[in-house]
């Protein structure tokens, strides 16, 4: 399919879904677990669709290592597609760290924000520490979170340094940390003029617990989580 048509189809199959978000913002004021929950459970069938007719070949490795309990998945972010990629491998309400600017799009912040998607402005420290302590108050309501600490995509698989000070969420929270390492998924619309027929591999690491961490091992965070991530990336490439 090339990628125009692609673009054409998403948007009049995001269009005729998001009907289903009159019911989202019912329950939101009845019940917002169950909402995000209906939400979530919509948002997955529509990403397998995406996944099914993109003909995209989807391999996970580690799922065991995903806990029962809400946890900040920490991934490398190669392209838009990471975030199919990751959402086809929940089974909880998981939301996102966001860059503002897709606030802005259509309908998908209306969604995404419904499962507990934050969106934060990278300009403004203040406001940066507000989305922070909002993804905080989302793990204590039971919902996991996941960040793209390198802050941009690299649309190849080589990985960027992961920024200091991105795993604060996880550590205020003391939430486990559950590194992720994703390959392939720049190859399904950042490369080529069609979107069809590749292989995205995503690995799910051993949770880092970080309660009780000294202040050393928190400074040192955030070069253990970019080790381990890029040592997946060395497996997934072989």
């Amino acid at each position: 399919m090339l990628k125009f048509l692609w673009y054409s189809y998403f948007a009049v199959y995001l269009t005729l879904k998001s009907t289903a978000l009159v019911k989202v913002k019912y329950l939101e004021k009845k019940d917002p677990q169950k909402a995000a929950q209906y939400a979530f459970k919509k948002i997955k069938e529509m990403t397998n669709h995406i996944l099914k007719i993109t003909k995209t070949d989807f391999q996970i490795y580690g799922e065991e290592n995903i806990p029962d309990e809400p946890c900040v998945f920490v991934a490398n972010h190669q392209a838009i597609f990471d975030v199919f990629a990751l959402l086809a491998s929940m089974n909880q309400v998981t939301g996102f760290i966001a860059k503002k600017e897709l606030s802005k799009l259509p309908l998908i912040p209306t969604w995404v924000r419904a499962i507990g998607t934050v969106f934060i402005d990278r300009s403004n420290a203040r406001e940066g520490m507000k989305a922070i302590n909002q993804g905080i108050e989302n793990i204590k309501k039971g919902y996991s979170m996941v960040i793209f600490p390198e802050g941009t995509r690299s649309l190849s698989s080589a990985m960027g340094t992961m920024k200091k000070g991105s795993l604060k969420m996880a550590i205020k929270s003391e939430a486990p940390i559950v590194p992720v390492t994703i390959d392939g998924t720049y190859k399904v619309l950042e490369v080529g003029k069609k979107v069809s027929g590749h292989t995205i591999k995503i690995m799910f690491h051993k949770p880092i617990e970080t309660a009780g961490l000294s202040k050393e091992d928190q400074k040192n965070l955030t070069e253990q989580v970019q080790a381990i991530v890029e040592e997946g990336l060395k497996k997934l490439t072989n």
